[in-house]
């Protein structure tokens, strides 16, 4: 790794009238030679593709190719080197470095000139996504979207960020600076590159390479996951750590269902202050993916359907153990908002609504993040008048007419209001001197009047494939919600989801289950998580109704899992099968804003094992959580999901590693 140094002082040491020059180069390059007659140039490939993100890049100046053998055939036969941007629909900052850099036309030259471009939507290419993010996370102690990556033409990676800016700036080395460098450095020593790439993939394999699974499960690691989170709990505000905070429902769930009452009273009380915060959409339910700040007031706008299943799953056990109404409150709102906005009419879930959008209905300028969700006191005023409803809903959702959005880290949200719950309603009915049914009445009017008006507004967009793995976690959440709130409608549409994707996603001439699916097209096969979050959905599904079904469908599912991703040597899942493209066959145990396949795939195989009598399942379940247990040992809260069910584990003899 030590010739990355290297590369990164070359960049920054570039002179300025060089970069210039090289700029100027490149512009020229893209008026001198234009296109033949007929002939296509940009990003014309990704129009053909299925991904919503990719199609946004397909009007581009850069020569963008989806990922595949096309592309890197290109690369190897004109010794180029491979630009690999990652990223997805509903990234703001993917947005921003599409309009500042894989706009410009000099940029784009540079890009065209030297390098082979691959654009990769991360939701669609999972596996591609988590190799190069463990690359620039290894190299760089940090990683994010858009991820930016430059491989050897066979798609090894020798240097990685994330969001570069088109010159220096930001503490960061401008896109100009980092193409005209690497090029340079090719053409002179691309041996040097290469052993660099070949150095950090092979540490990479390594990573794996020693865990030892543990001999026997004890609560030892539970009890450390509890310490950890406890060390890095926000007293006052709820959460881990410091800004930005997620909402990391695996960790609610894990603590909400702990015999230890402190470790049940954090996530009750995180659970609160989300709800209370401007994370919650106050006006029309649903959970934004993350907040800026600690106080959960500033989100980062876009809604994902995961962050709604995996969230109202984690209120419903709120729910379940408190038996308070206002969890139940919560969760049914999240799913409601779902329902009306992330539903196709034939039973599946979109992935998300996005976090920018117009400003105005003629769709003038760029787009902007928060602004169909956030209020200026003007737009308050417009929609309230000047007299008693306006000041309710500035007292209600503590709106000012500075604005009240000051923690944002960018000041992007200057002079606007995001709503959060600023008063309860006894306070508010305190304050303007009303009983509680005509405070109540008050409430509901206002939010009423607000929701009216902003959707008045330009709509957000929708990327609307389907993608399975999350689809999956919605259909155990709506079955879940349909018991345990006595709502029969969440069970049918829990009902006519599993039915929508067995019907439109698992080719069952094949027995494969596909990544996702988009207005009649299916995309990519699947993935491990695929397999493992729909078949605990089916599990769910099958408890609730009692249709056998749902039952054989899941075991179908759990065995294709188990036939093409189970680690026979070490026990647990691959998140890609044997003959994966790549140069890394990721395993993970660690939940992130998504949950580990490991995870999901042990709470499914419990069930079937328990459900079916079927020992093979219970056993896998087992050595599963024996590799992930001796994988995490130092930071047992990575896993916090899998945690879960480790009580049912322990103290249980091991099978022999037969696979």
């Amino acid at each position: 790794m030590h010739y990355l140094n290297r590369i990164w002082h070359t960049m920054t040491v570039t002179l300025n009238h060089r970069l210039r020059a090289c700029l100027a180069v490149a512009l020229l390059l893209a008026t001198a030679f234009p296109a033949q007659a007929g002939e296509k140039t940009g990003g014309w490939r990704l129009a053909l593709e299925s991904s919503p993100y990719l199609r946004l890049h397909a009007d581009n100046p850069v020569e963008w190719y989806p990922w595949g053998e096309e592309a890197f055939e290109k690369a190897r036969r004109e010794n180029k080197p491979i630009f690999i941007s990652i990223g997805y629909f509903t990234c703001h900052w993917c947005h921003v470095m599409a309009r500042e850099s894989f706009s410009n036309p000099g940029i784009a030259a540079l890009l065209n000139a030297g390098f082979v471009s691959i654009k990769v939507d991360r939701e669609q290419r999972p596996d591609v996504d988590a190799a190069y993010m463990n690359y620039v996370v290894a190299t760089s102690g940090q990683g994010g979207w858009p991820m930016s990556v430059w491989a050897t033409p066979e798609g090894l990676p020798f240097l990685g960020g994330t969001y570069y800016p088109p010159e220096p700036g930001l503490g960061r080395p401008g896109m100009t600076q980092i193409l005209s460098t690497l090029d340079e450095l090719w053409r002179e020593a691309p041996g040097r590159l290469r052993e660099t790439a070949q150095n950090a993939v092979a540490m990479l394999r390594e990573t794996d390479a020693d865990v030892t699974p543990l001999s026997r499960l004890t609560d030892e690691l539970p009890a450390r996951a509890r310490k950890q989170f406890a060390a890095g709990y926000d007293v006052f505000h709820g959460g881990f750590g410091p800004a930005p905070k997620f909402p990391q429902p695996a960790r609610l769930l894990f603590l909400l269902q702990s015999e230890d009452q402190a470790s049940v009273d954090m996530a009750l009380h995180t659970l609160d202050k989300m709800a209370a915060g401007g994370i919650y959409d106050q006006l029309e339910g649903g959970i934004h993916r993350y907040s800026t700040d600690f106080e959960w007031r500033v989100p980062h706008f876009e809604k994902m359907l995961y962050d709604q299943a995996l969230v109202a799953h984690a209120y419903l056990v709120a729910y379940r153990q408190t038996r308070n109404a206002r969890y139940a409150g919560v969760a049914r709102d999240i799913l409601d908002f779902a329902l009306d906005r992330l539903h196709d009419d034939r039973g599946g879930f979109y992935s998300a609504l996005s976090a920018d959008s117009h400003a105005r209905h003629d769709r003038s300028g760029h787009m902007e993040e928060g602004v169909y969700y956030t209020w200026t006191w003007e737009q308050l005023t417009e929609a309230l008048g000047e007299g008693d409803l306006r000041d309710w809903a500035a007292a209600r959702y503590g709106m000012t007419e500075q604005g009240n959005a000051l923690s944002d880290p960018l000041g992007e949200m200057a002079g606007r209001n995001v709503p959060y719950r600023a008063l309860d309603l006894a306070a508010l009915a305190e304050q303007f001197k009303l009983d509680l049914i005509s405070a109540g009445q008050r409430a509901a009017g206002v939010q009423q009047r607000l929701l009216k008006a902003r959707r008045a507004r330009p709509p957000v967009p929708v990327d609307d494939k389907v993608v399975t793995a999350w689809n999956g976690y919605m259909i155990t959440t709506l079955a879940m919600a349909g018991r345990l709130l006595e709502e029969p409608r969440y069970i049918e549409a829990a009902t006519a989801t599993a039915s929508f994707v067995m019907d439109e996603l698992y080719d069952d001439k094949r027995a494969v289950l596909y990544r996702d699916w988009r207005q009649g097209e299916r995309g990519v096969p699947g993935f491990s998580d695929d397999y493992a979050a729909l078949a605990q959905g089916l599990v769910t599904l099958f408890k609730v109704t009692g249709r056998k079904a749902w039952l054989r469908q899941a075991r179908l599912l759990a065995d294709s899992l188990l036939a093409m991703y189970w680690d026979a040597d070490k026990g647990g899942f691959f998140s890609t099968p044997a003959d994966t493209e790549l140069w890394l066959r990721e395993k993970q145990a660690s939940d992130g804003a998504t949950l580990s396949v490991n995870g999901v795939a042990v709470h499914a195989l419990l069930d079937l094992g328990r459900l079916t009598g079927d020992r093979a399942y219970t056993e896998k379940a087992f050595r599963t959580a024996a590799w992930a247990g001796a994988r995490s040992q130092d930071s047992p809260e990575s896993m916090s999901y899998l945690l879960i069910r480790w009580p049912e584990l322990m103290e249980r003899p091991l099978p022999a590693a037969d696979g």
